[in-house]
Formats: C-alpha cells, sequence, structure tokens
C-alpha cells in the first residue's frame, strides 16, 4: 500500500476532517491487507463491510465491520442488531505522523480517531444498502485485545465500557453440527469491551437513499463509468417517470431513480 510521505512538524496541516475520508472497499482486498498486516493475521466470515482508510485522498488503512460471532443478547441488543468493528489497521507511517497547530503545539495525527467516527456516521445507511434484507443496526460493539491496545481510539470516539472478557480457548474444537473452530491463541487474552449505541433508527428516507446509492456504487464497481451512467439516465428516465411520477435525483447525481438504477443492472446482467 503506497502512502503519502509523512509530514514534518513545520508543515502546515489543514482541518483532519477533511483531510481524512472513507471508500467502500472491495472485501477480498481488505482481507488480504488485513491477513497481511493486522497483528491477528486472519479476516473474518458472514456479512462484513470493509473501508479504506483514506489520508489526503491516499489509502492509509483498513476498517472492517462485521456481525460479532454470538447468538445470545449482548448489553441489550440481539446479536442481529449488533454490528462489531472487528478490524482496525492504520498504517505505521500514518500512525508516526505529527502536525503543529496554530499555538505551536506539536500533536499526533489522530487518522484513526477521525476514521473510526467517519465510519461510525455512516455504518448504519452502508449496511442497509448492501444488506436490505437483514434487521437495523442498533449498536457497535469492538473488543480490545489488552496484549496490543488499551482502547485508546474507542473511547475517543465515544463508546463506553462494557466489561472484560475473554481468558478461555471456547471449549472444544469440534461443534455439534458438524465441522470444527480453530482456537486461536489470542483467544486467551484479556479483552475490554467497548460499546457504542445509536439514539434512533434509520428514516425510510434514509433506508431509500441507502438501497439507491449502494446500487449506484455496485455500476460503478462493476465497470460502469460516470459518462455510461449519464447516458443511462436519460434512456431510463422517462420510464422511471412514468413507473413512480416525477423523481427527485438521488444522492448519486447521475440516476434518477432506484427503478432506473434497477433496470440498468438487469439490462446489462449486474447482479
Amino acid at each position: 500500500m503506497v502512502l503519502t510521505k509523512p509530514p514534518t512538524p513545520t508543515q502546515p496541516a489543514g482541518k483532519l476532517r477533511n483531510r481524512v475520508d472513507l471508500e467502500i472497499a472491495d472485501l477480498k482486498e481488505a482481507t488480504a491487507v488485513i491477513v497481511r498486516n493486522h497483528y491477528l493475521h486472519r479476516g473474518r466470515t458472514m456479512a462484513q463491510m470493509p473501508y479504506w482508510i483514506l489520508l489526503d485522498r491516499n489509502r492509509a488503512g483498513v476498517l472492517l465491520y462485521a456481525y460479532p460471532r454470538m447468538s445470545a443478547e449482548y448489553q441489550g441488543y440481539g446479536p442481529m442488531n449488533l454490528l462489531e468493528l472487528a478490524r482496525m489497521w492504520l498504517d505505521p507511517a500514518v500512525q508516526g505522523m505529527r502536525v503543529v497547530d496554530s499555538q505551536g503545539r506539536e500533536h499526533a495525527l489522530a487518522v484513526a480517531t477521525c476514521a473510526v467516527g467517519k465510519s461510525l456516521r455512516r455504518i448504519r445507511q452502508d449496511w442497509h444498502g448492501k444488506y436490505p434484507h437483514l434487521p437495523d443496526i442498533h449498536a457497535v460493539v469492538s473488543w480490545a485485545d489488552q496484549e496490543h491496545h488499551e482502547g485508546t481510539i474507542y473511547k475517543a470516539s465515544n463508546f463506553r465500557g462494557v466489561g472484560v472478557s475473554g481468558g478461555s480457548l471456547h471449549g472444544s474444537t469440534y461443534r455439534r453440527n458438524g465441522g470444527h473452530d480453530q482456537l486461536n491463541p489470542d483467544y486467551l487474552h484479556l479483552k475490554t469491551a467497548f460499546l457504542f449505541g445509536f439514539g434512533r433508527g434509520l428514516s425510510p428516507s434514509e433506508r431509500e437513499a441507502a438501497e439507491s446509492r449502494w446500487r449506484g456504487w455496485r455500476l460503478l464497481r462493476n465497470g460502469i463509468s460516470i459518462d455510461q451512467l449519464t447516458k443511462m439516465q436519460g434512456r431510463w428516465t422517462f420510464k422511471a417517470n412514468s413507473v413512480r411520477g416525477d423523481v427527485p435525483p438521488r444522492d448519486l447525481g447521475i440516476i434518477q431513480s432506484e427503478a432506473a438504477v434497477t433496470d440498468a443492472a438487469e439490462s446489462l446482467q449486474i447482479t
């Protein structure tokens, strides 16, 4: 992963929130980076949402959300209403960056904290867009391995500590329903649990916009250019309007309606 050259403390620094951004990542690519660089050296299974962490528009790390591996209620939340911030890796070159504020004081560049905050503001919408058939997400949980870190980033991102777990290998490797689990050595480590609850659910308009954005993103990911999408807009506008009435432009700014996006995907045989 090629990154921007770390600045010296004397370089002027723009507002961090304007320099850090997130980009939905290809899961296979993101998992490869995690397996290669994260201290656990393994990815996750089940439904997942990966993000590239961007600094000055360059990839600087990765975040991965996934369903937590549990089947019972946790802290008052059902397992399908919880997401786990399961993996986070930031390039060491970025971790060592320092900036000087307007008062001449030097600080660490809190890229990870900024990225986590931005992800919390969008994960429910992105998750619903990708998995509209799954239950709403009400909270995010993460476990800080005490052998590696203290959860400073979670605390700075307004997570609250809810206890300590770990210290065992979770029983036998064999499952009652067949197969077996790998008992990884880090299961023996104590882990501090952190929880972030969302105050409200998604509104109908937020759900609709999330699904539309995801369909547009999927078209772009499959190699459909902006120019092609712009041409499609004209082709499907009449049909969309005849089916649903006048539809205001979506957040994507290219396709005018979900009906148009769906038609485009079906026509191009994109699933």
